[in-house]
C-alpha cells in the first residue's frame, strides 16, 4: 500500500509548488499552512523559521531532480546523445504539465533569493553543480562520437545554461516556440561537434610507412 504522507513531507512539499508559482516574498506561512490542512505547531516543530522550510525544499527539488529528470526519463534511451536529450525533454514535459507556471524550480528560486539568503544560495550552488556533473557523465557515454580534446565540462555548462534560459523564456511568454528553438540548436551543436570529430582508422586502413631502401650488396661493408 502506497506510504501515508507525513505532515513534513505536505509542508515542504506546498511550499515548493507555492514558492516556485508565486515567489518566496509572495508565500505567507499562514498560506503554506492552509494548503497543507496543518498548525501552526506543527509548522514550527519541523521548521523553526520560514528559511529552514525553503532550505529543505531545495532538498526536495534536488530529490525530484534525481528521480524524475535523470531517472526514469533516462531508461528508454540508449544512446548517450539521446540521453542527454531525454533529460531536457523532461524539463519541457515539466512547462507543460504545470501550464507553465513552474518553470524550472531552482532557476525561480535563485533568481529570488541568491542576494539575501546565502545559505540557500550555497544549497542551490551545490544542486547546480550536481546537475551539471550528470549531464557531463552523459556526454562522457558518448566517448568517441565527439572530438576528444572537447571540454565535457563547458559543454554540461553549455547546455545548463540554455535549457534554464529556454524555461525561463517559455515561461514568460507561454509558449514551447523559445523552449524548442533552444532543443533545435542544441542538436545542432551536437552534429556540429560530431561533424568536426577527427576519424579513427581501422588498423587495415592505417597508411604504412614506406619500406627502407634496399641496400646494394656492394654496400655490405656499410651494414
Amino acid at each position: 500500500m502506497p506510504r501515508k504522507t507525513n505532515t513534513r513531507e505536505r509542508l515542504i512539499a506546498t511550499a515548493a509548488e507555492l514558492f516556485c508559482r508565486q515567489g518566496y516574498a509572495h508565500t505567507g506561512v499562514n498560506e503554506i499552512m492552509q494548503q497543507a490542512k496543518t498548525t501552526s505547531g506543527s509548522f514550527y516543530h519541523f521548521f523553526p523559521t520560514k528559511e529552514d522550510l525553503v532550505l529543505a525544499v531545495v532538498d526536495h527539488i534536488g530529490e525530484s531532480l534525481d528521480t524524475e529528470v535523470f531517472g526514469a526519463d533516462l531508461s528508454a534511451a540508449t544512446d548517450p546523445v539521446e540521453r542527454v536529450f531525454a533529460v531536457i525533454d523532461s524539463v519541457r514535459r515539466h512547462l507543460v504539465d504545470n501550464d507553465f507556471a513552474l518553470g524550472s524550480p531552482l532557476g525561480t528560486l535563485a533568481a529570488e533569493l541568491s542576494a539575501s539568503h546565502p545559505q540557500v544560495r550555497e544549497r542551490l550552488a551545490g544542486l547546480f553543480a550536481g546537475w551539471n556533473d550528470r549531464m557531463q557523465f552523459l556526454i562522457e557515454e558518448s566517448g568517441i562520437r565527439l572530438p576528444s580534446d572537447l571540454d565535457r565540462h563547458a559543454l554540461s555548462e553549455f547546455i545548463l545554461s540554455a535549457v534554464e534560459g529556454a524555461a525561463l523564456q517559455a515561461r514568460a511568454r507561454r509558449s514551447l516556440a523559445p523552449f524548442d528553438a533552444t532543443v533545435a540548436e542544441l542538436r545542432r551543436h551536437f552534429e556540429l561537434l560530431a561533424a568536426t570529430r577527427q576519424p579513427t582508422l581501422a588498423p587495415e586502413a592505417r597508411p604504412r610507412p614506406a619500406p627502407a631502401a634496399r641496400r646494394s650488396t656492394a654496400d655490405w661493408r656499410a651494414w
